[in-house]
């Protein structure tokens, strides 16, 4: 009973979190299994292109006001609430806006960067859903803030179902989809994410619109930081696929992105786990109660090493089954790719966590310096082997950044909070049993009540 108590919140946040999770990689591998037969590699390549950028655009935003947001309004919930919120869907619409622009007038130089003309038309194309990204991301946090992950599960499924069920009426009827109607049904997805999402949050809206604008001010400059953060991880995340798209072709960059949806699969308790621990790690006094977060960062790794190291063994001795199964046929030459990306997700279960930590706790200077690193590393690196290597290359660039910026994150995490990383392995071992008696407790409870 008391292992059921200690991980109750854990365990109803994690539930919807972890479907939300898992509706937005289920639909995405669904609409991956279908696209990779119907598009030619090149097309993949660029389609892959417009979900990483579009992909990125939620982070930076989330970065600049997500965090800010959650942590001011954990702090002061009962006080300012109103003004915070609405201090924040102004941030939003700022920010939103000035993406905007820099898509509308800086594509057609990413493009040529990347190799890939087409590309510009759809990011063009994406402009409309940018827009509904406001009121979407908005709904989202609110309930975020509160703790309250189930309209945000709901929400996403009715965004990511709708665009995947709209891209599949067309197939059905026309045979075959082209990438400026994939574009749009995207943006038309979001839409519909946005009007489920508005039926669960309503409960939480302000009671009145009042902008102030010191919180404006506070939540920017908190989120400022987060930003360089944010940038540095955008850059860190993409540059392998960016310099394959530069430096080999757009078919390599659909045989790249294939390994990295299969490690994507991995990286998802990471992020499940970051998404529930930020409002938590957000409430802890550090320098009155400094164990917690280090008993929260502990554990946090070892329940995502728990989960991803079966899972990566299972894909180390199958990668070719798998993406025959995902891809078909004429991507089962990534498997050796697949395997080299391996070791990541378990330095990413690291890094994560390490990111949540230090913004939570004020110290977002530190990880900016430390992600900042690895940017720049990960350049230099990856351009490095991805011409002496070819394709593997990125693979190998970007497992030095994880090793270095590994090192560093540990080192800070012992130097301020004495945490030791080798102790999560312990946690990861502990949790097997705790979790097994948690569901069999549960379930004994539901049978006793059926008679």
């Amino acid at each position: 009973m008391a292992t059921v108590k200690k991980y109750s919140y854990w365990l109803n946040s994690g539930i919807y979190s972890f479907l939300q999770r898992i509706s937005v990689m289920f639909f995405g591998i669904c609409s991956f299994f279908v696209l990779a037969r119907v598009l030619s590699t090149d097309h993949m390549g660029v389609w892959a292109h417009f979900l990483a950028i579009t992909a990125n655009i939620e982070l930076i935003r989330w970065a600049i006001v997500k965090n800010a947001f959650i942590k001011y309004l954990s702090a002061h919930i009962n006080e300012v609430k109103d003004e915070i919120t609405t201090a924040a869907l102004a941030l939003n619409i700022v920010v939103t806006v000035s993406i905007g622009i820099l898509v509308l007038f800086g594509m057609p130089y990413l493009s040529g960067f990347l190799k890939a003309p087409e590309l510009t038309r759809e990011m063009y194309i994406f402009l409309f859903g940018l827009l509904l990204l406001i009121p979407f991301s908005h709904f989202e946090w609110i309930q975020n803030s509160q703790g309250d992950f189930k309209g945000i599960f709901v929400a996403y499924m009715a965004r990511q179902g709708g665009w995947f069920s709209m891209m599949l009426i067309h197939l059905l009827i026309f045979r075959t989809v082209t990438l400026p109607f994939l574009a749009f049904y995207y943006s038309m997805g979001i839409l519909a994410g946005t009007i489920v999402a508005y039926g669960y949050v309503r409960k939480y809206l302000n009671e009145k619109t009042i902008f102030i604008k010191e919180w404006f001010l506070k939540l920017w400059r908190y989120g400022r930081v987060i930003l360089g953060s944010a940038f540095s991880t955008m850059v860190f995340k993409n540059i392998d696929q960016m310099m394959v798209s530069n430096l080999i072709s757009l078919t390599a960059v659909a045989i790249y992105n294939v390994s990295l949806r299969i490690i994507n699969l991995l990286d998802m308790p990471s992020h499940i786990i970051g998404d529930i621990m930020f409002p938590k790690s957000a409430q802890v006094d550090v320098k009155l109660n400094p164990v917690r977060l280090k008993e929260m960062y502990e554990k946090s790794v070892g329940v995502v090493l728990s989960v991803i190291i079966p899972a990566g063994i299972f894909i180390l001795i199958f990668p070719k089954f798998i993406l025959l199964l995902l891809a078909g046929k004429k991507y089962l030459s990534a498997a050796f790719i697949v395997r080299l990306m391996l070791i990541n997700s378990v330095f990413t279960a690291f890094l994560k966590q390490f990111s949540t930590i230090m913004d939570s706790s004020g110290k977002t200077k530190l990880n900016f310096s430390i992600i900042t690193l690895m940017a720049f590393l990960s350049i230099g690196s990856c351009y490095f082997f991805i011409k002496f290597l070819g394709l593997p290359g990125a693979v190998v660039g970007i497992t030095v950044t994880h090793i270095v910026g590994f090192c560093l994150s540990q080192y800070y995490l012992n130097k301020h909070y004495n945490i030791q990383f080798w102790k999560v392995f312990g946690h990861a071992a502990r949790f097997y049993p705790e979790i097994f008696m948690i569901v069999k407790h549960r379930i004994l409870i539901k049978w006793r009540a059926s008679f």
